[in-house]
């Protein structure tokens, strides 16, 4: 097999979250990152790629990741990430995360035949997967984040309302929520 010609690459910052620290390292990679792929970090260690997040403000990615070998102890971690160049990094909830202030995002979600809209704030970046109360009993997670290509745009979170009566949600559910009816 031939080498690849490398043409440029992608700057990743490698996020493995272990209870309640995040253990942090930056990347280079040969071409973007995706959900699934394995990232050698050692002659024995493989990452393995979670989520994916655009939108850091160095134009790079971040990379929610997770060992091969399964979930470690925060003890187990301490040892290896810090043999492996990884350096302990903020998690959402933390003092350090909530320090950098609140992000405003648009949640939009579809319900009841139409689109709906409601501000949040929150105090880390949105990401796949995370779940926002919205009253009521009611919850929605987001699968989508769009960023703008410019420091302070809009961030836009999709999301779908959780549970088993998720697709049951009425129009004027969604009101009472302070969901708006949004025509973008």
């Amino acid at each position: 097999m031939g080498s690849q010609e490398r043409t440029g690459s992608y700057r990743a910052r490698l996020v493995l979250p272990v209870e309640r620290t995040a253990w942090v390292r930056d990347l280079d990679l040969p071409f973007a990152p995706f959900p699934g792929l394995g990232i050698r970090v050692d002659a024995y260690e493989v990452l393995n790629v979670v989520t994916v997040e655009a939108g850091d403000p160095d134009g790079g990615v971040a990379c929610v990741v997770e060992f091969d070998g399964g979930a470690l102890t925060a003890d187990e971690a301490r040892k290896k990430c810090g043999s492996l160049g990884f350096t302990e990094g903020a998690f959402p909830g933390s003092p350090a995360a909530e320090a950098a202030g609140p992000v405003r995002i648009s949640l939009i979600t579809f319900a009841a035949g139409r689109q709906w809209s409601k501000r949040y704030d929150l105090p880390f970046p949105p990401f796949a997967g995370l779940s926002l109360r919205a009253g009521r009993g009611r919850s929605l997670k987001i699968f989508t984040v769009v960023v703008g290509d410019r420091p302070g745009d809009e961030v836009e979170c999709y999301a779908g309302f959780e549970g088993g009566d998720a697709d049951a949600v009425t129009e004027e559910e969604c009101a009472a929520l302070g969901f708006e009816e949004d025509y973008r």
